[in-house]
């Protein structure tokens, strides 16, 4: 496990020679709890950023904000606040706050990473996400901490910024050192271009160095579009149980496409569309993994 510096803790297109793997047989067991629905459109009545919103209200924004924005007011889990941005550019967003939409913005020129998500109900969507900065932390994309993350069509690209260095660079990544685990996920449709490392790093809270409470279960990667450039694995699991690894084009290259390290358990992975820069599409990184596994012959 590699920690992350804490301190903001707080479309699918095909590419050329790409080849399909599909996986038929037993069908997916039932999982543990329910997936989330996304959230219905913002109301077309928008308040301005000065305002403060109540549950079901919009609050939309324009232009080019000089400084992060920090969202600290959510709403409801029928009704949350949406932050609308219009293609808005902005430096960086940090939402701290449950039951929010965060849709429609350009993070761009924010340090250490894009878009930082903690809370519950929190739905990133819609959003493009480039030259992320480094600060002395790792640079990602997207980070996201909380029950309910919902991490859907957002476009990650030219995402090294200045003075990059020799930085681990993910596109969307999640681990649980200070806060519990993130269950009930669904990451969907994203498309991340040249990423250095992983497309997605997820380590839940049993995982080294975790905090050991809650759990990581019952989430759903599908239909996202991952060029990504690690030399072991484009997706790695620590400690993620009951996903579902579905319809997504693997265009990177690596030793794997997906990695199930330990106690990943419950795994299935099918109908992914495996590029030839891989030598092959699902590897065990830990034994444990292996349970419950539906899916390619892995390693």
């Amino acid at each position: 496990m590699v920690l992350r510096g804490l301190g903001i803790l707080v479309a699918v297109l095909m590419s050329t020679g790409v080849v399909a793997c599909s996986t038929a047989g037993t069908p997916a067991p039932a999982r543990p709890g329910t997936l989330p629905s996304p959230p219905a459109a913002a109301p077309e009545r928008c308040l301005t950023p000065d305002q403060t919103p109540a549950p079901g209200d919009a609050v939309c924004f324009s232009g080019e904000l000089e400084e992060p924005l920090e969202i600290t007011t959510g709403g409801t889990a029928d009704a949350p606040v949406f932050y609308r941005g219009n293609g808005a550019v902005v430096p960086g967003i940090r939402v701290q706050a449950d039951n929010v939409v965060v849709e429609g913005f350009v993070s761009k020129g924010a340090d250490s990473t894009g878009i930082v998500a903690v809370g519950e109900n929190i739905t990133v969507r819609h959003n493009e996400i480039t030259e992320v900065n480094y600060d002395g932390d790792d640079v990602d994309a997207i980070r996201f901490f909380g029950d309910g993350a919902q991490i859907l069509n957002n476009h990650v690209y030219d995402l090294e910024g200045s003075d990059i260095e020799d930085s681990h660079v993910d596109c969307i990544q999640t681990f649980a050192v200070e806060l519990p685990g993130s269950s009930n996920v669904v990451i969907q449709g994203n498309r991340c271009e040249d990423i250095r490392a992983q497309c997605l790093m997820a380590e839940g809270p049993n995982d080294e160095g975790g905090s050991g409470e809650g759990v990581s279960r019952n989430w759903l990667f599908d239909g996202n579009y991952c060029e990504s450039h690690a030399e072991a694995q484009s997706v790695a699991l620590e400690d993620i149980q009951d996903v579902t690894i579905s319809n997504n084009e693997m265009a990177g290259e690596g030793n794997k496409a997906f990695a199930l390290g330990k106690d990943s358990t419950g795994v299935i992975v099918r109908d992914n569309r495996i590029g030839p820069g891989y030598g092959r599409e699902v590897g065990f990184d830990d034994p444990s993994a292996e349970q419950g596994y539906q899916g390619p012959p892995a390693e």
